[in-house]
């Protein structure tokens, strides 16, 4: 409102304002007009009133959305291979670096100039023992090192190569490493029931976890399938040895050759030694039946797991088991079908065994 002054002056004065608006409109009236519409038909100025705010808020809604997805990722570095070692809880024979598939793994990695996957590691603390490794010293060990959670082979093939390794990085307790180890070496099914069994006894023996129930618990496995696993780590190194390497051990080997461990190896061994001086290119399951023929021979053919439960044995190889149980009665069954001499002398035998009560 425009006060004070003649009418008159009032007049012309509401006159001269109305002639700016009427020019400002014009303005930008011609500013529009030469504004390239957008793909929505407006044009810049009505644009930038409009749609930038809705662009912005659309563009703020999408960084948002990419954060949530990444809170919590772990974050991904290249490394110095030298700054990352095996961790203590490593259980890969020395025989798997020098394996066709590693050798082809090592050079996929240098077609490719360093490691696709990553690797997984947790730092080590600066200043703690663990910090130092093999070969440096507390003065010229690097700042920050890292211990392989899993991924080893892929880091001794970057290592070797003098190329720098691509890594997860998590900070972890001694049982979460041991327990995502285990998980990942398991989901890959690449190492043997040997190496499963050094890790697990191991871990076992430095009180990672009390009892071999608990382990299997935590790592979500069944305890027999840990019992076993361990039972081959724990064969003497006298059997060990007449295999061209550990990881030739079968998971089904380990109640025999603790039986006879337990019972005495000797003339098992002295057997397979003489084999294998007449054939050095013996196979795992010639060497493992050569240990068990003497146990074979003198007609104890069953290594019972438990008393309802017997497997058959023939030149060391299971070919069945006897099954008891209230509900199924007994049940002799063969994991082929025999031949037919087999199967009728089989047949005589147990109405032979039977004709005895």
């Amino acid at each position: 409102m425009i006060r004070g002054g003649s009418p008159q002056a009032r007049k012309q004065m509401r006159k001269r304002t109305w002639e700016k608006t009427e020019a400002a409109i014009a303005a930008l009236a011609s500013v529009e007009d030469e504004e390239p519409l957008t793909s929505h038909g407006r044009s810049g100025i009505v644009r930038y009133m409009f749609d930038l705010p809705e662009q912005a808020r659309q563009e703020r809604d999408a960084l948002v959305a990419a954060a949530n997805r990444l809170n919590g990722a772990l974050p991904v570095r290249t490394l110095d291979a030298s700054c990352v070692h095996a961790s203590s809880w490593a259980n890969r024979h020395s025989s798997a670096f020098l394996s066709q598939e590693y050798l082809a793994l090592k050079e996929e990695i240098r077609s490719s100039g360093g490691n696709v996957q990553p690797i997984k590691v947790r730092p080590i603390p600066v200043g703690s023992a663990r910090a130092v490794l093999p070969g440096a010293t507390e003065a010229t060990a690097p700042a920050q090192q890292y211990e392989i959670v899993y991924g080893h082979r892929r880091h001794r093939a970057c290592l070797e190569l003098g190329l720098p390794v691509l890594t997860l990085i998590e900070d972890l307790s001694d049982a979460q490493l041991f327990a995502q180890m285990d998980r990942e070496n398991r989901q890959r099914e690449d190492l043997s029931p040997w190496e499963q069994g050094v890790m697990y006894d191991r871990a076992l023996k430095e009180g990672l976890f009390p009892s071999m129930r608990q382990l299997a618990e935590s790592l979500g496995c069944n305890t027999a399938t840990v019992s076993r696993a361990v039972a081959l780590a724990r064969l003497p190194d006298e059997v060990v040895v007449l295999f061209a390497s550990p990881t030739d051990l079968q998971t089904r080997w380990a109640a025999p050759l603790t039986k006879l461990a337990s019972e005495g190896l000797q003339v098992g061994l002295e057997q397979a030694r003489t084999r294998l001086k007449g054939n050095p290119r013996m196979t795992p399951s010639e060497i493992f039946a050569a240990l068990t023929a003497a146990d074979s021979a003198s007609g104890n053919r069953r290594f019972n797991a438990n008393p309802e439960t017997s497997t058959l044995c023939l030149g060391g190889r299971r070919i069945g088991e006897v099954l008891q149980d209230a509900k199924s009665g007994t049940t002799v069954r063969f994991y082929e079908k025999l031949p037919l001499p087999m199967f009728s002398a089989v047949a005589q035998g147990i109405q032979r065994a039977l004709d005895k009560f």
